[in-house]
C-alpha cells in the first residue's frame, strides 16, 4: 500500500513539473483617449443620433478614456471609471502610455433640498416612475460624480444639466442621473496636467482577452526544461529502487529448501487365514 501512495505521489510531481511554464505574450498596445475640450461625451451606442438620448455623461476635460477596441468607421469601443461606452473618434486625442491619473477621481456633492432627490436611468423628469431607480435623502453625501448630461429642465429657469454619479445605499451601488438644481457642494475638478505624444491607434492586433489570438504565445525557455528534467530524473530513480528487489529479500528466497513431495503410504496388507489356521470339524460331530 504505502509503494502505491509513492507512486502515485512521484505521478503527480512529474504531472505539474512537466506543465508548460508558459508566459502570455501580447502583441497590443493599451490605447486612452483624452478629452482635451468640452463637449465630449461618452455614448450609450456607436451610432450617430439627433437627440441627447445617446449620450451619458460628458468626460471631464483633460481626462481621459481607456479605448477597447475599433468598433466602426466613426466610434472606439470605450471605458471611462468602470462605465463602458463609446467616444467619438475625432474627438479623442490618443496617446499609447498609461496616464497615472486617467478618471477624475474622489468628486462628490451632496442632495440638498428637503424632500430629496431622485435618481433616475435618463435625465428626464417627466418619465415619472418608469425611470426613477431610488429617491436620495436630503443632506445625503454618499454620491460620486461621473461628469454632467444635458436632459430635461425639470423646474423652470433652473437649466437642463443633470449629474450621472454613483449612489451608495446600503453597500449596494445605484448608478443614474439627479437634477443638479438640487444638489449642491460638487466638488472642485482639477485639471490632468500630464504631458503625452498623441498617436493614430492600431487595433488590427487581438486583444488579450481572448487566449486563443495569435498574439498569445506560450514560451518554455531552455532552463524551464532543464529543471523540469532535474526534476523527473530523481523520480525515475525512485521508481527503479521501490521495485528493485533487495538482498537480503533475495538471500531469504534462496535460503527456502524446496519440499519434497510426500511418499505415498504403503498400503497395509490385509493378512488371508491359511487354510491349516482352519479347524475342521468331523461329519460326525453333526450326526
Amino acid at each position: 500500500m504505502k509503494k502505491i501512495i509513492y507512486i502515485l505521489s512521484i505521478f503527480i510531481i512529474i504531472f505539474v513539473n512537466s506543465t508548460p511554464l508558459s508566459t502570455p505574450v501580447f502583441a497590443y498596445t493599451t490605447y486612452y483617449g483624452r478629452a482635451l475640450s468640452s463637449g465630449i461625451y461618452l455614448y450609450s451606442t456607436p451610432f450617430v443620433i439627433e437627440d441627447k438620448s445617446n449620450k451619458i455623461f460628458e468626460i471631464p476635460i483633460t481626462y481621459f478614456v481607456e479605448l477597447l477596441s475599433d468598433e466602426n468607421e466613426l466610434f472606439y469601443k470605450a471605458r471611462y471609471n468602470g462605465i463602458n461606452g463609446y467616444v467619438l473618434k475625432n474627438e479623442m486625442s490618443c496617446i499609447n502610455q498609461t496616464p497615472q491619473n486617467p478618471y477624475a477621481s474622489n468628486l462628490s456633492f451632496r442632495v440638498f433640498t428637503p424632500s430629496g432627490a431622485n435618481l433616475r436611468t435618463s435625465p428626464y423628469e417627466s418619465k415619472g416612475a418608469t425611470n426613477l431607480i431610488t429617491t436620495i435623502p436630503f443632506l445625503e453625501t454618499n454620491l460620486i460624480y461621473y461628469g454632467i448630461c444635458e436632459g430635461e429642465e425639470a423646474i423652470s429657469y433652473k437649466g437642463n444639466i443633470w449629474y450621472y454619479c454613483k449612489y451608495i445605499k446600503q453597500n449596494q451601488e445605484f448608478y443614474g442621473y439627479v437634477y443638479s438644481p438640487l444638489c449642491d457642494l460638487l466638488s472642485t475638478i482639477p485639471q490632468n496636467t500630464e504631458n503625452f505624444t498623441y498617436i493614430t491607434p492600431d487595433f488590427s492586433t487581438i486583444t488579450p482577452d481572448d487566449p486563443n489570438s495569435p498574439t498569445y504565445l506560450s514560451i518554455t525557455t531552455p532552463w524551464q526544461i532543464i529543471i523540469i528534467v532535474l526534476i523527473s530524473l530523481p523520480c525515475i530513480a525512485i521508481i527503479y529502487f521501490l521495485f528493485k528487489p533487495t538482498k537480503i529479500a533475495m538471500q531469504k528466497t534462496n535460503s527456502i529448501k524446496p519440499t519434497k513431495p510426500k511418499k505415498n503410504k504403503k498400503k497395509k496388507k490385509i493378512s488371508h487365514l491359511k487354510r491349516s489356521d482352519y479347524y475342521e470339524l468331523d461329519s460326525d460331530y453333526f450326526d
